[in-house]
């Protein structure tokens, strides 16, 4: 169905219209790029180019504050919250006012 110029998505509906086992459009598009890499040309037939995808958890391209002070290293007084700027807290509004 790939050579034919189906998509993956239009694979998977198909074959749930004619009762054969489902599989997840992610699936074909693994099997098509794990074929590329084995030297396949069946990638060369989706629509689309794949897209980049987001890698989670790398904080490189992120700004970083500049002279961070870590919240370990504040003064001991601040533990005791007896000045007015020692207390935090978040301030919610609902759609009812309250």
């Amino acid at each position: 169905m790939i050579r034919e110029d189906w998509s993956p998505e239009q694979i998977t509906g198909h074959l749930k219209d004619i009762g054969e086992p489902s599989i997840s459009p992610e699936w074909i598009y693994q099997h098509l790029y794990a074929d590329k890499r084995n030297g396949g040309d069946l990638h060369d037939r989706l629509r689309c180019q794949k897209q980049r995808r987001k890698r989670y958890g790398s904080t490189e391209r992120r700004g970083q504050i500049k002279n961070r002070v870590s919240i370990e290293k504040r003064p001991a007084v601040v533990d005791l919250r007896s000045r007015v700027g020692d207390w935090e807290a978040d301030t919610l509004i609902g759609k009812q006012g309250h």
